[in-house]
C-alpha cells in the first residue's frame, strides 16, 4: 500500500552512454584520470611563496565524514572530488599547476574535525572543501584565511573564506517557502514536521515550522525535532502522525531515517496527500522499499538531478561511471562541485595564486552554475547574507515504483520570510 494517495505520472529521463573522451579508473585513493596528466610547466618560479603552492602544484584538502553516523550520508563526496580534479590534472591543472589532492576523515565529530583541520593545516594545504554535517572547524579555516569550498553550515552564508556551491546558507530566522507550496498544490493542509536530532536538522525544521505559519491554509499539525539517525523502528513516529491527522509529512535528516518512516506509515495505512525526503535522490533506494515511497517527494542537495540531459550533469555521470562510482549518491555531486568551485578560484586567484586573491577575487563573481549542474546562477556577492542570495530553484524528484522520476525542469521563484514577522526578505526569480 502507497504512503501517498495522489501520484503525478511524469516522463522518464534517459542518461547517455559513458563518453569515451575521458576513461577513469578506481584507485586505492579514489577515481583517477587515463591518459597521465600533462606533465605542469615549470613557468612560476617567479611568483612569491605562499602556503600550499609551488611552481607545479596546489595543494587542496578534502574533509567529510568517511566514518561515524553521517558517513553513508556523504558517501562518494570525496570520490567525486577526486574525480573532477582528474579531470582538471588531465587538462594541465590550472595555470600550469597539478592539483594535489588529500582527503581527511571528521568521523561525524566535532573534536575529530578540528585535528583534520589542524591536520590539513600542518599539511600546507592551499585550500579545502567540505561535505560534513559537523561545524566545529569552520572557525578555525575562517581565522587562518583558509579558502573553503562546500555547502550547508552557517559559515557559508557568513564567513568571508567560505562559498557555497549551491549558494550561501541562510540564517536561522530566514524559512524559504518553496518546498511547503509545493505540498500545498498536492493538497496537503496538516504538515508532520520531523527531523533527526542534530544540529543542522533542527535548525531546519525549526525555520520550516515557522514557516508554516506563514502559508495560509497550512498548519503544523505534529512537531518531532528528536527522531533516531538512519535505519530503525519508526513504528511509534508512524502511529504519532496518524493519531495527529497529517496529511503531509516533512522528514530532514539521514534518507534511511526517511525511508525507514515512509515504510512504517505504509504498515500502519497511512495515506498521505504528500511527502518530502531529504537526500531521497538514489533510485537504488527505492528496490527494497516495494511501493511505500510512492508519491514521496526527493530533494537532492540542490543540484540538478541525474537523468536531466545535459552536458554538465552527462559529464559528472559518466565519469562517475567510467571509475566505477555511484553517481546518484545525493552529496557526490557536491563533492564534485566542491573541487570545481576550488578550481574556479584558483583561476580567479590568477597565475601567482594567494589565499587572499583566491578569496577576493572569488568573492566578485556573481554568476557560478558549476557548468550547468546547479539549477540557478550563484552569486557571491553581498545579499540576504553577506555572502550573497540564496538560489532560487530546486529541482525535485517523485518516486513511482523503482524509479525516481525528475520534474521536467526546476522550481524557480523560491520565497524567503523573516519567520519571526512574516516579512518577505528575498524572492527570486521565475
Amino acid at each position: 500500500m502507497s504512503v501517498l494517495s495522489k501520484r503525478g505520472a511524469r516522463s522518464t529521463l534517459i542518461l547517455g552512454g559513458v563518453s569515451a573522451a575521458m576513461i577513469f579508473s578506481v584507485t586505492a585513493n579514489g577515481a583517477s584520470a587515463a591518459p597521465t596528466p600533462a606533465p605542469a610547466k615549470a613557468n612560476n618560479a617567479a611568483c612569491p611563496a605562499t602556503p600550499g603552492v609551488t611552481p607545479t602544484t596546489v595543494n587542496y584538502g578534502y574533509i567529510s565524514s568517511r566514518t561515524g553516523p553521517a558517513a553513508t550520508t556523504f558517501v562518494g563526496a570525496e570520490e567525486a572530488a577526486r574525480l573532477r580534479i582528474a579531470q582538471e590534472n588531465a587538462k594541465g591543472g590550472v595555470n600550469g599547476r597539478k592539483i594535489i589532492m588529500k582527503g581527511y576523515d571528521d568521523q561525524t565529530n566535532p573534536s575529530s574535525q578540528v585535528s583534520a583541520v589542524q591536520q590539513a593545516i600542518g599539511n600546507d594545504m592551499f585550500g579545502v572543501s567540505t561535505a560534513t554535517s559537523t561545524v566545529s572547524g569552520y572557525p578555525t579555516l575562517k581565522d587562518q584565511g583558509i579558502p573553503v569550498t562546500g555547502f550547508n553550515a552557517q559559515a557559508f552564508g557568513q564567513d568571508r573564506n567560505a562559498f557555497g556551491v549551491t549558494g550561501p546558507t541562510v540564517p536561522p530566522n530566514i524559512g524559504g517557502l518553496g518546498i511547503l507550496q509545493k505540498l500545498q498544490k498536492l493538497g496537503v493542509t496538516k504538515v508532520a514536521n520531523i527531523n533527526h536530532a542534530s544540529a543542522g536538522a533542527t535548525a531546519s525544521g525549526n525555520a520550516t515550522s515557522a514557516a508554516i505559519k506563514l502559508v495560509p491554509g497550512l498548519t503544523e499539525s505534529l512537531r518531532i525535532a528528536d527522531e533516531p539517525f538512519g535505519a530503525h523502528d519508526a513504528t511509534s513516529t508512524a502511529l504519532r502522525i496518524k493519531n495527529s491527522g497529517s496529511d503531509g509529512v516533512i522528514f530532514v535528516g539521514f534518507v534511511e531515517g526517511g525511508i525507514s518512516l515512509a515504510q512504517a506509515l505504509s504498515q500502519q495505512g497511512v495515506k498521505l496527500k504528500g511527502m518530502t525526503v531529504s537526500g531521497l535522490s538514489d533510485p537504488a533506494q527505492l528496490k527494497s522499499t516495494g511501493t511505500a515511497l510512492d508519491g514521496a517527494i526527493g530533494q537532492g542537495a540542490g543540484t540538478v538531478p541525474v537523468g536531466i540531459n545535459n552536458p554538465a550533469v552527462r559529464t559528472y555521470a559518466n565519469g562517475m561511471k567510467a571509475a566505477g562510482l555511484n553517481p546518484y549518491n545525493t552529496y557526490a555531486p557536491i563533492g564534485y562541485l566542491g573541487a570545481d568551485l576550488f578550481i574556479r578560484g584558483l583561476k580567479e586567484a590568477g597565475p601567482c595564486p594567494t589565499r587572499a586573491k583566491f578569496i577576493d577575487n572569488l568573492r566578485k563573481v556573481t554568476k557560478n552554475n558549476g557548468g550547468g549542474l546547479v539549477p540557478d546562477r550563484v552569486k557571491f556577492t553581498p545579499g540576504l547574507t553577506p555572502n550573497g542570495d540564496p538560489i532560487s530553484c530546486g529541482w525535485y524528484l517523485t518516486a513511482k515504483g523503482n524509479q525516481l522520476i525528475p520534474d521536467a525542469k526546476p522550481t524557480c521563484g523560491a520565497t524567503y520570510v523573516d519567520t519571526a514577522t512574516g516579512k518577505v526578505v528575498f524572492q527570486g526569480h521565475n
